[in-house]
């Protein structure tokens, strides 16, 4: 059988990484389509080859420009190579730009298309665009593969029938232990807190950040903290870079490749972030995780005890970076046991086969 799979942002390079060792393993035929959303292929070569991945089969490369002019370059492009290929099934991945272009190209071509990482839902619409993204590409997909228990619930309460909604556990989980097992990556409590800011809702917003920085730079803790270069960027508008920088105990750094950032989490004291794949990556490696937005995508994190959304209130930051320490007794295992991926392509050759 011939699968094509669309990936375009981190969170996909990552997760393609469990689906692809499987499928080759599987002897299946698998097309590997790049969108260019985030990066172009120069740009995010290093992902593939820290995760022995091929070379995508078609690189996009997009202008950069509204989200719907992006969306819809990367549909064009899509629906274009999906003609030339013909595949089976299409997988589509999470809740990017990329997911709702690769199920709205394949849908309206007949394709099948799984989703993986389907149902997860936001409390309230709030214009919020990975929500649109996801419950688009759900109403797409023939095959739904949620990741945790409250995402599969979700589904099963909009209506999807149980024959199309799997719930085999988290790939992100499968490429991470995989990942670390093959460069035998030490977990250990470090001396630091590591922190990543991306997200507009922060990034868009100077009061937010002002209060950001001041709480990390105020916090009397040693940081670690990777600039994506948006953050930089506006860093420097709202005149905190230089701020950050003369900070004693706050150390800068560039953006990181996976594996570089894998040892970053492993070997934190406390992971703060407002990635909503990141944050999973802190909790399966045992990691406090501190949220500095109110934006919760799994429910359960939050009510173990193991994640602390601060929003970006600059007390609360400071108090959980000394006072948030969760028992590891009381961490469930959410996401599965690390044989998520296996279970996703058995079904969908059984599917599809």
């Amino acid at each position: 059988m011939k699968i094509a799979s669309i990936v375009g942002t981190r969170p996909n390079f990552t997760k393609e990484f469990a689906i692809n060792s499987i499928c080759r393993q599987k002897g299946i035929k698998e097309i590997l389509i790049h969108t260019g959303q985030h990066y172009d292929y120069e740009m995010s070569q290093v992902f593939f080859k820290e995760l022995h991945l091929p070379r995508p089969d078609y690189i996009n490369s997009i202008i950069k420009g509204p989200q719907g002019y992006e969306t819809a370059t990367m549909l064009a492009f899509i629906e274009q190579v999906l003609l030339q290929e013909k595949p089976d099934v299409t997988i589509v991945y999470g809740d990017v730009n990329s997911t709702v272009a690769g199920a709205l190209a394949s849908v309206k071509l007949k394709i099948p298309v799984a989703h993986i990482e389907a149902g997860l839902r936001s409390p309230g619409f709030f214009y919020n665009p990975e929500e649109i993204n996801r419950r688009v590409a759900d109403s797409c997909s023939e095959l739904l593969f949620p990741h945790i228990r409250e995402a599969y619930d979700a589904l099963i309460r909009e209506g999807y029938s149980e024959d199309r909604v799997f719930i085999y556990g988290d790939i992100v989980k499968d490429s991470l232990l995989k990942i670390i097992r093959q460069k035998n990556i030490k977990v250990h409590k470090g001396d630091y807190i590591l922190c990543t800011i991306h997200r507009a809702e922060n990034t868009d917003s100077a009061e937010r950040m002002t209060s950001i920085i001041n709480a990390l730079i105020k916090c009397g803790k040693k940081v670690k903290f990777p600039l994506h270069p948006r953050t930089r960027d506006v860093l420097k508008n709202y005149n905190l870079y230089d701020k950050l920088e003369k900070a004693d105990n706050v150390e800068i750094l560039l953006p990181q490749g996976f594996l570089e950032f894998v040892e970053l989490i492993a070997g934190c004291e406390k992971f703060m972030t407002d990635s909503g794949s990141a944050r999973r990556e802190g909790y399966i490696l045992d990691k406090p995780i501190i949220v500095p937005i109110n934006l919760v995508w799994v429910q359960e994190m939050v009510a173990c005890g193991w994640s602390a959304i601060v929003d970006s209130d600059a007390e609360k930051i400071i108090d959980a970076i000394h006072n948030h320490n969760p028992s590891i007794e009381n961490k469930p295992e959410i996401f599965g046991d690390g044989r998520a991926a296996e279970r996703i392509i058995d079904k969908i050759m059984e599917r599809f086969g």
